[in-house]
């Protein structure tokens, strides 16, 4: 199991939800308007390549594998719950 942070930038007005849809189906906690915390058993690579199918050629997207629990202020609601799940 490894833990992924998943931050992007859409550029333009555009109809998003299938990728904010797909985010809500996987083990996901949203932390901050752009960035989710994700669960899974795949590479980042992986990780990557799947959610790059859900936008545009022109956002940007990163993702990025962590083993330390985050330091944060202000996440939304359920983050602290999500992350006690593995810390």
């Amino acid at each position: 199991m490894a833990l992924f942070s998943i931050t992007y930038d859409l550029v333009a007005e555009k109809d998003y939800d299938r990728l904010t849809d797909r985010l809500k189906e996987l083990d996901t906690v949203k932390v901050q308007l752009s960035h989710w915390l994700l669960s899974a058993d795949n590479s980042t690579i992986e990780v990557k390549d799947h959610l790059a199918g859900y936008i545009d050629e022109d956002d940007k997207l990163m993702v990025i594998e962590f083993s330390k629990k985050p330091a944060f202020t202000k996440a939304f609601q359920g983050t602290n719950n999500w992350l006690s799940r593995f810390f």
